[in-house]
């Protein structure tokens, strides 16, 4: 064993479960940014975190909006997927810029990413403060998925997604 910093343990954890992160933004758009630090946090009731740097235009959009959406996206979307972790949404249409097809199919505040292999809609019901980050806290209302759907995981410490065989 030898001492690593945060961002060699992280590679040597990899792969990680790789969602979209969808918001309404106050312009009524559907906010999207790339997420890997998500997780599952209880059963009953249902309950996901997704942990979002302090910096970021996301974070406001789910204190203002109340709700987020996690979209476990599918294979085939990689590129537009990657991408959505490299530019901001202030100023609108990023979805849309990258090529990320969004659906209102779940009835949620916020539009998900279609060929998704799962779908969570949450209620925000609480933050913690985790140095340069906040860490939100979901109960989700509503999933939906598609088990067809190879799901996209983040490889190599957060170079590249790719699926898991």
């Amino acid at each position: 064993m030898e001492k690593l910093t945060i961002g060699q343990a992280e590679k040597l954890t990899s792969p990680n479960p790789f969602a979209i992160l969808t918001v309404a933004a106050p312009s009524g758009e559907t906010n999207v940014m790339a997420i890997s630090w998500w997780n599952y946090a209880s059963n009953h009731p249902a309950t996901v975190t997704a942990c979002l740097s302090k910096k970021g235009f996301s974070g406001s959009c789910i204190a203002e909006s109340g709700h987020f959406g996690l979209s476990i996206v599918g294979e085939g979307l990689e590129e537009a997927a990657f991408r959505a972790g490299t530019c901001s949404g202030r100023s609108g249409g990023k979805a849309e810029l990258l090529g990320l097809p969004l659906t209102d199919e779940m009835n949620a505040p916020q539009k998900m990413v279609a060929g998704s292999r799962l779908w969570l809609a949450c209620k925000l019901v609480n933050t913690l403060d985790v140095g340069d980050h906040v860490l939100y806290v979901g109960e989700v209302e509503d999933i939906m998925g598609d088990a067809s759907v190879k799901g996209l995981y983040a490889m190599d410490g957060y170079a590249r997604l790719s699926v898991v065989e």
